[in-house]
This record gives structure tokens, sequence and C-alpha cells, in this order.
């Protein structure tokens, strides 16, 4: 794993030694960030499940002016914690939520840029996820959320709250990019 483009470009990062934990293939990583371009230069970026931290510092490396990573689980607070010191990034430019990503959609009180979620394959919850975060008004007017799901757990393509303006499968995944209607 590492970061593949901006001024982090190619330093690597540690992934959790938790196997049930399924970091963003770099070839996926690259296929976001082709398609958003310069979309993360001075914006505002939500990593939801970020793990060890792979999606959002590619947005800072990219550019982008603050990451708030959003992530349950202790062990990746952990790692996701040595990968930030390891790049070296200003504290200035991330904070870090230890919280469910459901509880944190439904107490949500910011708006970003964009949002970058990547949970589990196996996320029953994942409509209600998108749904409650876009009912809450996480995005700012123009933002974009980014969900990486598996094929077998799909979204609703035709929602009243988004529209889904592209989707792409790589391998046993969608990337799914969502707007506001």
């Amino acid at each position: 794993m590492r970061i593949i483009s901006g001024i982090y470009k190619g330093r690597r990062l540690t992934s959790s030694k938790d196997l049930s934990i399924r970091p963003t293939t770099d070839r996926v990583k690259e296929y976001i960030f082709n398609i958003l371009q310069d979309f993360p230069q001075d914006k505002t970026v939500l990593d939801i499940f970020s793990g060890s931290g792979g999606l959002g510092l590619e947005a800072l490396s990219r550019g982008a002016r603050h990451v708030t990573f959003v992530e349950k689980a202790l062990s990746s607070i952990t790692v996701l914690k040595q990968n930030l010191e390891h790049v070296q990034i200003p504290r200035e430019h991330y904070a870090i939520v230890q919280k469910d990503a459901l509880l944190f959609a439904q107490k949500l009180n910011t708006t970003v840029d964009l949002c970058l979620m990547d949970p589990p394959y196996k996320y029953p919850p994942l409509q209600e996820l998108i749904e409650t975060f876009m009912q809450n008004k996480g995005l700012n007017e123009d933002g974009i959320l980014v969900v990486e799901h598996e094929v077998i757990n799909p979204i609703q393509k035709e929602n009243p709250h988004y529209h889904l303006f592209l989707q792409k499968k790589i391998s046993r995944s969608f990337i799914s990019f969502l707007q506001y209607r």
C-alpha cells in the first residue's frame, strides 16, 4: 500500500495485521482519484471507515485542506496514527473520530466537499448510512460522495436524496460516485 500521487507520492503505508480489514487497493484508489482529478485540492474531506487511512492520505497528498478520519476500531486507529506520523502530515490538516459510521452520520454537524466511504464488504446498513449522510446534509452543494462497496451489496441507483452519476465495477467491488439531486 502506498500513496500514488501528489506531494507524498511513493510513501509506503502500513496496513493492519487484522485480516478482516480490507484496505483499498492501489488500483481502486488510482481509479477514484483519476476520476476526481484536481477536485480534492483545497477541499475538506471525510474518510469514513478510514482503516489505515489510505484514501484520506491520498486526498491530503493531492492537496486537500483537511481530512476527518472516522473509524470505529481502535486497532485501525493505531495504524492510522502510525501512517500519519510516518508521512509527516501536520496535525492541523486532520482529525480522527473514533465512532461507528452510522452513529456519526446520524449526529452529523458538519459539511464537507468530498466524502470517501469504504465500508467492510459485509456491511448490511450501507444504504441506510448513505441516506442518513445525505439527509443530514453531509456534503456541500457541489460535493461528491464516493462509495466502494461489494457487488452483492449494491446501492440504490434511483433515490430522492442523491443521483448516481458514475459507477464502475472493479473485481468484486463497485465504485459509486454520488451527488445531491
